[in-house]
């Protein structure tokens, strides 16, 4: 929890800085918005995690992709209206490791647990923005708002096993929890639902785009007694029209 506290206030950090540059360059600059109107084709890559309450260990990025489009509304000078239609992949990796170590018989016991989840949403998000070209071809934007999620296909997949250690020699290694796999958004598993919030720093050059966007979800997506909530950082290049 507080690593997430400690990244927010990061990233928060990070995007009143951009903010205040843009704001500064606009005036100095005093460019003009080109278009009222504009859409961005986007394709890029997630770098998802999970705050697990009460568990937030052995956790590693799942790298996923994000695929979709977003409009661009002026709506006052620089300020604009942003949103658009997502498929991004997300979900929680992780490898638990544990030893145990038996005085009695001089026996060590190690177990590997794998958990792989996979979880495919359809996004919509809603932000406000400011954005202002700073030369002739390059801008800069700034969004902040909120998204919508639907998690509509995804698998879960899993395993683990231990491993027996005498005297410095492996005795043998037994699977205690066969692989299986099942639907992510299957009954009791985990909600289709997701909300949050998310922030959002693009470049633009001429037509090419890159934005680099967080999003910290409040929703509980567990549906076991667990409680997760998504998190994830994605980068993704695109061309406007």
């Amino acid at each position: 929890m507080w690593n997430d506290i400690s990244f927010m206030k990061t990233v928060s950090r990070i995007f009143l800085l951009v903010g205040l540059l843009v704001l500064v360059s606009s005036i100095a600059n005093a460019q003009t918005i080109r278009k009222r109107l504009t859409t961005d084709l986007l394709f890029g890559f997630n770098f998802a995690t999970m705050d697990i309450k009460g568990a937030n260990m052995y956790k590693e990025p799942k790298v996923g992709f994000t695929i979709g489009a977003n409009v661009n509304f002026k709506i006052l000078h620089n300020i604009q209206l942003q949103s658009g239609l997502y498929v991004t992949k997300r979900g929680l990796k992780q490898h638990i490791q544990r030893s145990e170590y038996n005085t009695a018989m001089d026996v060590e016991y190690y177990g590997d647990t794998l958990r792989n989840t996979a979880a495919d949403y359809l996004q919509i998000p809603l932000g406000l923005g400011y954005e202002v070209y700073l030369t002739k071809h390059f801008a800069i934007n700034f969004n902040a708002g909120g998204y919508v999620a639907y998690g509509f296909k995804g698998k879960n997949r899993g395993e683990a096993y231990a491993t027996t250690i005498k005297d410095g020699v492996v005795q043998g290694t037994q699977i205690t929890i066969p692989s299986y796999e099942e639907e992510t958004f299957a009954l009791r598993k985990w909600n289709r639902w997701d909300y949050g919030v998310l922030g959002r720093v693009g470049l633009i050059y001429d037509i090419w785009t890159i934005n680099l966007t967080y999003e910290y979800g409040f929703h509980n997506v567990a549906d076991d007694g667990r409680d997760l909530k998504n998190r994830n950082m994605s980068v993704a290049l695109g061309f406007r029209f």
